[in-house]
């Protein structure tokens, strides 16, 4: 992936993911530990890419 790619997409932070799902921040904490969202680590903070918050919605909304 080029640096210019990288740029174009859009990073949430946890706090940002569980206020968009409506959940607390642990749980996304917990989903991204479990391995059901993908997310990278910047420091001590993880940052969520949108297309990840993209394919977990889609895995869930086919399970219903």
């Amino acid at each position: 992936m080029s640096a210019v790619a990288m740029t174009e997409e859009k990073f949430y932070t946890v706090r940002e993911v569980a206020e968009y799902l409506r959940v607390h921040p642990r749980t996304i904490r917990k989903m991204i530990l479990d391995g059901q969202v993908q997310a990278i680590k910047v420091r001590d903070e993880y940052r969520i890419r949108q297309s990840a918050l993209e394919d977990y919605i889609q895995k869930q909304s086919r399970r219903d």
